[in-house]
Order: structure tokens, then sequence, then C-alpha cells
């Protein structure tokens, strides 16, 4: 937990630092561009250390209170959140949910850290291996044969697998770069997702949806009436 706090206030002085500057009026244009991007910047590293001290905060996860959510909810509330950041890197968040799906029993702020987190990395990774000068990121959801329901992001990521995934948890702690096809920094937040999935309800694993690839993990249905 030290760690993280340690590292959490520097970023948050800059943040401070960078809030200041945005609001001279003096400020070159370039500046306030650079501004703007590194407040995103920052703000995505203090969302990916926040779900990484809710991992450490306790022993055991599952204790966590669950409650039924609608998952489309949750989810066009994150792609409100990141709809900034993913200007940045040239890309169009959407949100796909499967018609007339169930609640998902989960615990809401463990839930929608882990999407924001793996979120913000894909869209890091997707923007860094390819040619296009526009992306697409899915914040996904469906039902899944175990009659679970799959939620996850989807993308034109490349590297991502079940097989990588299994490869990267096992360097997890060790000075290797874990998943090599994808940006170290969206690396250590697509990990934070993963661990925090696991601990919560399924790890991450490889999946489809709306003909994109991705990663997603599976949440028990609710004993709730169906969301229309």
């Amino acid at each position: 937990m030290t760690l993280s706090e340690d590292l959490t206030l520097p970023l948050l002085q800059i943040k401070t630092s960078v809030d200041l500057l945005e609001g001279k009026s003096f400020a070159k244009p370039a500046a306030r561009q650079h501004a703007q991007e590194t407040t995103l910047n920052i703000a995505a590293g203090l969302q990916q250390i926040e779900a990484y001290r809710l991992l450490l905060a306790s022993d055991d996860l599952s204790k966590l209170p669950m409650e039924p959510l609608a998952i489309g909810a949750l989810m066009d509330d994150i792609a409100h959140r990141l709809a900034s950041y993913a200007k940045q890197y040239d890309t169009n968040i959407e949100v796909s949910i499967q018609h007339r799906l169930s609640l998902v029993l989960a615990n809401p702020a463990s839930l929608a850290s882990a999407l924001e987190v793996l979120s913000s990395s894909i869209i890091r990774a997707q923007a860094a291996q390819s040619d296009k000068k526009s992306y697409r990121l899915v914040l996904g959801a469906h039902a899944a044969p175990d009659k679970s329901i799959a939620a996850g992001v989807f993308s034109d990521t490349r590297g991502l697998s079940d097989r990588t995934l299994r490869a990267a948890r096992g360097l997890i702690g060790k000075a290797r770069q874990p998943l090599p096809a994808v940006p170290a920094g969206a690396a250590a937040g697509v990990l934070v997702a993963d661990m925090l999935c696991a601990a919560l309800w399924q790890p991450l694993r490889a999946a489809a949806h709306d003909n994109l690839a991705g990663l997603a993990t599976s949440l028990p249905v609710s004993k709730q009436l169906k969301f229309v």
C-alpha cells in the first residue's frame, strides 16, 4: 500500500500544476494541448494505481458486497469518463450490450475499476500497434454458454490471447516485459485488471464480441428480473 501511495502523490502534484497551466490565459496553444494530454495520461495512471490499491486493500476481495447491476449502464459511465482520453488516441468508444441481458451480480466499484483500467490500457495498446488514423474500442457484454455474462473490452489489439495471458501471469514480479506485443504501461494495466477480475469473479480470457477480439471476465447472473 505504501508504494502505491508514494506513486500517487507526485502524480497528484503534477496534475495540480498542469491544471494551473491550463488556466493561464497566456499559455500558447501548443502548451495548452500538451497540458491537456498530460492531464489525461496522469488521470489514467492514477486510475490504474487506484485499481491496484483496491486489489491490495483486502486479503479476500470476495467478501466485498455484491449487488445487482445493469452492465450496460456501468459501461456507459466508463465510456463517458474515458471519452477525452480515447479522443487523444483517435479512438471511438462504443458500448454494445446484448438485447434483454440479465442483471449481473458484482461489486460496482471493483467491476468499474477493472473495466476502466482494461479499457485505457487497450486504447494505448491498439494505437501503438496500428497504422490506422482512427480506432474503435467496444465495451461489450453478452450471455455466455455457461449462463454467466461475459463482460469485457474488444478492439483490434494484437497479441492478447489465453496463451499470452498465461505467460504474462507467470512473469508477474519479474524483471521482464509480461506482454511483449503490448506497450509496458498498457501491459501493466491489463495485468492489474486481470488480477482484480480473478480475485472477484473469473480471470480475463480471450473472447470475441461484435466481430472484434478482446479480453473478458465472466460475471454471475443476478436472480432479479432481466434488464430491458
